[in-house]
């Protein structure tokens, strides 16, 4: 009796937990919600014309806003250094590098309510400058985003200090720094929104 040969078959891709696809399914939403926030801003400038005042955007506020960028681009930076060395099981390292991530995230944050406080010192207010609205509403929005993804990062490191960090199932790492480079590059976006395309 002959017996056909079976075709080879394909190897299988692991199954995406659903725990990754909720946070890409929030990132999406996420993604809608700031980009229609840019684009009401955008076009309340195309619609006021030079009547459109941006001068409470000072140099100096300018200039700790590109510094805040810079310390939530390095936070990024320890995070990646971090799941690297998970993999490689080099479990002290890791806590270093989740330490300065999430150190780095607070003073992203402090570097942030310091921006909020020389624009009410310098006497920006909504009321009297309604232009102001648009920093005021995608900064605080960003922020609490960011608490959220703190939250996450600060578990992760409370686990990694007791040593319950397991290289072998690193899905905590993967979803805390796929929201937080997220979150990163949303920043890098409105921050660009907001010094450039004036």
């Amino acid at each position: 009796m002959a017996t056909t040969a079976q075709p080879p078959s394909l190897p299988q891709r692991p199954p995406v937990p659903k725990l990754k696809r909720a946070v890409w399914l929030a990132m999406v939403a996420m993604s809608v919600f700031f980009l229609v926030l840019a684009y009401a801003d955008l076009e309340r400038h195309g619609l006021a014309g030079a009547a459109y005042r941006s001068d409470w955007l000072t140099p100096p506020l300018a200039a700790m806003l590109s510094a805040n960028t810079a310390v939530l681009v390095a936070s990024s930076l320890a995070l990646r250094r971090a799941r690297q060395y998970l993999r490689l099981r080099r479990l002290r390292a890791c806590l270093r590098w989740l330490a300065t991530a999430f150190a780095l995230g607070l003073g992203f944050l402090a570097g942030q309510a310091i921006a909020w406080r020389s624009l009410l010192a310098a006497g920006v207010y909504v009321a009297a400058q309604p232009n102001s609205a648009f920093f005021y509403l995608i900064t605080a929005a960003h922020a609490a985003h960011l608490l959220v993804a703190l939250a996450l990062l600060g578990w992760l490191l409370t686990r990694a200090w007791r040593g319950r960090l397991q290289p072998d199932r690193p899905l905590l790492m993967d979803l805390t720094a796929i929201l937080w480079h997220f979150l990163d590059a949303t920043w890098v976006y409105l921050y660009v929104v907001l010094l450039y395309w004036r």
